[in-house]
Formats: C-alpha cells, sequence, structure tokens
C-alpha cells in the first residue's frame, strides 16, 4: 500500500503538503498558499538546469510532482479567486466584497488557457515536460512549427502569465496581488533559462553550430561527384542557418 501511494502522490509530497495544509488551517492559509503554489515552479528551473531524471521511474515521479503541485497552484486560485462570489467576503482578510463579474479579465483567462492547452497539444505531455532535454523524445529543438509557436513567442509560458494577470485584473483579487508576483517571476526566470539553454552542459544551439563547423570544414574531393552536393548543403545552411537563443519555436512550457 506504501508502495502504491508513494507512486501515485510520493510520501515527500504528502508530508510537505500535509505540513502546509496543518499550518494553513491552525495559523493562517496564506502559509499553505506560500507553500504550495510556486514549487513547481522551483522543480521546473532544477531539473532544467542539473537534469537529473534520465531514467523512466526518476522521470515519472518528476512529472508526478510538478503535476500535482501545479494542480494545488491552480486550486488555491480558484478558491481565491471564486470563493467571494458566495461568501461576499475576500478570503482570510475578510472584507465584505460584492464581486462583480470582470468579463475582460475572464476573457483574458479563457484565451490564456486556451493557447497554452493548444501548446500542450503540439508538444505532446513529454515534449512539454523536458522529454527532449532529458532524452525521452527523440526530435530537433524546432520540431514545432503549428499554431500557436508560428504566432505568439514562447506561447505556453506567456499565455499562462497573460491569463495569471486576468485572474489577478478583477476588484476583489486586490488584497491577494502579491501572489502573482512570484508566479510570474519565477515563470520568466525559467522562460530565460530554456531561451539561453542554460544549464549543467553545453546549449543546443552551441553544439549545433559546431556540427556545422565541422560540415563545413570537410570537402569531398572532386573525383568523388561530392563536390555539388556539398555545395548544395552550404547553401542550404545559409539560407537555414541555426537559429539564435531565444528563436527556438517548439519547447517552451
Amino acid at each position: 500500500m506504501a508502495d502504491m501511494i508513494d507512486k501515485a502522490i510520493g510520501l515527500v509530497n504528502i508530508v510537505h503538503i500535509g505540513s502546509a495544509a496543518a499550518l494553513g488551517y491552525l495559523v493562517d492559509y496564506r502559509i499553505f498558499v506560500c507553500m504550495t503554489s510556486w514549487v513547481h515552479y522551483c522543480k521546473y528551473i532544477y531539473q532544467y538546469y542539473w537534469r537529473t531524471a534520465r531514467t523512466l521511474p526518476k522521470y515519472a515521479a518528476w512529472k508526478r510532482d510538478v503535476l500535482l503541485f501545479k494542480t494545488i497552484a491552480l486550486l488555491n486560485l480558484a478558491y481565491i479567486y471564486g470563493s467571494p462570489y458566495f461568501t461576499k467576503m475576500v478570503p482570510i482578510y475578510e472584507t465584505a466584497v460584492e464581486p462583480e463579474m470582470d468579463y475582460i479579465g475572464l476573457g483574458m483567462v479563457v484565451v490564456g488557457y486556451f493557447v497554452s492547452i493548444s501548446a500542450t497539444q503540439a508538444l505532446g505531455v513529454n515534449g512539454t515536460y523536458f522529454g527532449i532535454e532529458l532524452g525521452f523524445v527523440k526530435a530537433d529543438y524546432c520540431f514545432v512549427n503549428g499554431f500557436p509557436y508560428n504566432v505568439i513567442p514562447h506561447p505556453m509560458i506567456l499565455s499562462q502569465i497573460f491569463a495569471l494577470c486576468g485572474v489577478f485584473k478583477a476588484a476583489h483579487m486586490e488584497a491577494w496581488r502579491w501572489v502573482l508576483v512570484p508566479h510570474v517571476v519565477l515563470y520568466l526566470t525559467h522562460m530565460t533559462q530554456e531561451i539561453y539553454d542554460f544549464h549543467n552542459g553545453t546549449p543546443w544551439y552551441v553544439k549545433a553550430k559546431q556540427e556545422e563547423e565541422k560540415k563545413s570544414k570537410w570537402s569531398p574531393p572532386p573525383w568523388s561527384g561530392g563536390g555539388q552536393r556539398a555545395s548544395a548543403d552550404k547553401a542550404a545552411r545559409g539560407r537555414n542557418p541555426t537559429p539564435p537563443p531565444g528563436f527556438v519555436s517548439g519547447f517552451l512550457r
């Protein structure tokens, strides 16, 4: 039974979430919010840099953890945003409020998460969660060229920031807007990390450039009939050079 629970949720996660829940209930709900809202970003940044989940069991456990904490973070937001419509009170702050429907904010949420879900579908779940970086998805970094990657740069992260801003735009969320800052800062930190492929190793675009330089230094002898092919390859590389950092179309979450 313990093994099943550990595989499904993680015993460490149970201890962490249980402790956060106890402190949130007995002391202040804001403690629970702080202990559970930004864990998944820290796991993104750590895993992208160190890339320790190189085996399937470790990769499955890591995906389980980030999805679990991201779900809790979204549930926190749903409770903070939605409860005033029923209680007429801002959670914890106990401020009386008559929340009005913010249609612009809701539109931002719908558009943001539509783009985010579209990006996930384009990449696939494993592609979204570092499958390429960890070696579980055999694909080029620029393998996605369809919507929304052909319309919006870094759509997965920017669309979710856009949706979060829509949530906190509502007037009754004013007292809780401090929660938005770590969401945005950590998301942008991770996006910058991915743009420049900042990790404990050589960035992918540096490797690609090195490979191109190796190929350009080698040319077949004229009697082999490969001279024309080499020239054509060189011309093709000139038309489609290795994209610089930040130009990657399909690996941001």
